[in-house]
């Protein structure tokens, strides 16, 4: 059959940003397929076959619809298909540059068809390889380029490309390099150049900022749903630079603020809740790696006002209280304190943010003293009824402090250490900034130098104000995680309350990002409500932290997670495509990065397609895996 009478199916519906959407793989052996048949003229000819074609174009008398005199077949093209086709005959005649241009016109005419793409690889794969042979470098490597932006599994190209960088004398396989070319290439906007390199360092490095920088490449270029399947790796991935780690994150927001804006416009309102409440987690997350990162603190306020603005919920105006204290906001923060209150004025989750919003507030050099003043008389209030509570007692030293009064602020410090000396990390370096010696025993409450009931600083020395605090033996400090915490989510779950557990969770790990129990927790949660890519990031999460129980939960998930690209893989192995076969094995990879069964398959793969250099890497990456 000849490769212009296949029909071909046509998809030219835009998809929409879906932060739930899996990628879909079910075009990529078809396409190679499709690639696999064409014409052995159009994949195999040499240059002198194109030096004759080109000079019977020179010396034809034409006809047959354009094509430079060359006489053609194909009618003259009407629509993508037809122009699909005459690019193929172009290309079967050794005429590379018009069947590129042709190519082009098919793509954008219906630019899902992966056929297409497969195919305008191929005729950019073979103009490089002409002009490569004819020692023009720099234009091969523009061709080779064009050929993997289109059909990134062009392991071909990607090959041709590498020697071609070696012949200009430099070293293909630094990855220091390859991103200096990408950036060199943003900057110019060149995104195109841009993207392919990244997506080589991508595999040189497999870290978060390398995914990162390719999906801030496709953002800028309009790829919107391509950048956020990029930054969904790229957070999960492993990361050196916490800034960059928050900026990432903070992109990620970006995005689904942008969305959720899209569907407000459109009047979708659930939908544009949903990715609202995604953005602010992003925002958070960003916070939490960054708290000084002004553009997440920004975007949080933005995304809480408009979530506000839709459904003035408790949760809404909780998130948007946190929002305006990060930023340093205090006095509107309390108002939001206050919205929420009326809401549900026992939420324990609430009496949680307070508390953040009184260590806040004392911590900020920049807080209005009306505001400081407000703040101690409520502590003072809440030490009325309980002196033995070690956070209250620090954020009482701590305001104490900031007012100037340091021989209360030092008694406070030392009742609250006395109770919990990691109560909190300015704690025993406030103890040390006042002059009281690294880790003090502090004194029980009660007695000589501690925090009488009413919150008053009871005297020293036999009733004398003013004189130290005598060192006693200390109290067994609390324990750091009580287990205790998970009781509320605990309850919610049995009740079969899902979302108000991840609720309770999501309070304990704002708390404490590094509580790894509480991810753990969270995992099992998002998997039993049936969300398998924030199951698999939680419990990722929870194994970096330390949590070895993590690991067996998190691979089983990825196993169910890589289960439709598993099939498909192996349904091309059994085909003999292994082109398509290594293509859906990577992106198993990336989605399963613990698991040892991708990568071996993936090592089979490219030894078969006889990539020996990178079917090494994968092993490397294997055994890596394997000594965990």
């Amino acid at each position: 059959m000849s490769f212009h009478n296949r029909s071909l199916k046509f998809n030219s519906s835009a998809k929409p940003i879906d932060e739930n959407r899996s990628p879909s793989h079910s075009g990529t052996a078809l396409a190679a397929l499709l690639f696999l048949s064409l014409p052995l003229s159009y994949i195999c000819s040499q240059p002198d076959a194109e030096a004759r074609a080109a000079r019977r174009a020179s010396s034809s008398g034409g006809g047959g619809g354009g094509g430079g005199g060359v006489m053609l077949s194909t009618p003259n093209p009407a629509n993508p298909l037809e122009h699909n086709n005459r690019a193929v005959e172009l290309g079967s005649k050794g005429l590379w540059a018009d069947a590129i241009r042709e190519h082009e016109i098919a793509l954008e005419g219906d630019p899902y068809n992966e056929q297409f793409k497969i195919n305008l690889s191929g005729a950019c794969l073979r103009y490089g390889d002409m002009l490569a042979s004819r020692k023009k470098y720099y234009e091969a490597m523009v061709q080779y380029r064009k050929a993997l932006f289109a059909d990134p599994a062009n392991a071909v190209a990607d090959k041709n490309l590498d020697e071609c960088l070696k012949a200009s004398g430099k070293n293909p396989d630094d990855p220091n390099i390859r991103h200096q070319m990408a950036e060199t290439a943003e900057t110019e906007g060149r995104f195109r150049t841009a993207q392919v390199e990244y997506r080589k360092v991508c595999r040189m490095t497999d870290d978060g900022s390398a995914h990162a920088d390719l999906a801030r490449s496709l953002y800028k270029d309009g790829q919107d749903v391509a950048a956020f399947e990029e930054l969904k790796i790229a957070v999960n991935k492993p990361w050196k630079d916490k800034v960059e780690q928050a900026k990432c994150h903070t992109m990620l927001g970006d995005l689904l603020w942008k969305y959720a804006k899209v569907a407000r416009d459109r009047g979708d309102r659930q939908a544009g809740l949903k990715r609202l409440q995604n953005a602010a987690i992003s925002y958070r997350r960003a916070v939490t790696i960054n708290p000084s990162y002004s553009d997440a603190i920004q975007g949080l306020k933005e995304v809480a006002r408009e979530a506000v603005s839709i459904n003035g919920s408790f949760d809404n105006h909780l998130m948007l209280a946190g929002a305006y204290q990060l930023s340093g906001d205090f006095e509107h923060a309390k108002m939001e304190f206050e919205e929420a209150w009326k809401k549900s004025p026992n939420s324990p989750a609430l009496a949680k943010a307070r508390r953040s919003y009184y260590v806040g507030v004392v911590m900020n050099p920049t807080t209005p003293p009306a505001v400081l003043a407000g703040v101690m008389a409520k502590l003072e209030d809440l030490l009325k009824q309980n002196n033995q509570d070690a956070e209250i007692l620090f954020c009482y030293g701590r305001g104490k402090e900031a007012q100037g009064d340091k021989d209360t602020a030092m008694r406070a410090y030392r009742a609250a250490a006395s109770i919990n000396p990691h109560i909190h990390p300015d704690l025993l370096q406030g103890i040390s900034r006042l002059g009281g010696g690294p880790a003090p025993a502090g004194a029980v409450a009660g007695a000589p130098g501690a925090l009488g009931a009413g919150g008053a600083v009871a005297a020293a020395g036999g009733g004398k104000p003013g004189a130290a605090p005598p060192v006693v033996a200390p109290a067994v400090a609390a324990p750091l995680l009580d287990p205790r915490r998970f009781s509320a989510a605990e309850g919610k779950m049995a009740s079969g309350d899902s979302d108000g557990a991840k609720k309770e969770l999501d309070t304990l790990i704002e708390k404490d990002p590094k509580d790894n129990e509480a991810w753990l927790r969270m995992g099992r949660v998002n998997e039993k409500k049936g969300n398998l890519d924030e199951a698999s990031a939680s419990y990722r999460m929870s194994f970096n932290l330390g949590n070895k129980e993590a690991k067996d939960a998190m691979n089983q998930v990825d196993l169910s997670r890589i289960q439709a690209i598993k099939q498909e893989a192996e349904k091309a192995e059994a085909a003999g495509n292994f082109v398509s076969a290594a293509s859906s094995w990577k992106e198993a990879c990336t989605l399963a990065p613990h698991l040892p069964l991708p990568f071996k398959s993936l090592a089979v793969c490219l030894q078969k397609l006889g990539d020996s250099k990178e079917a090494e890497k994968v092993l490397k990456k294997l055994k890596d895996i394997e000594k965990e």
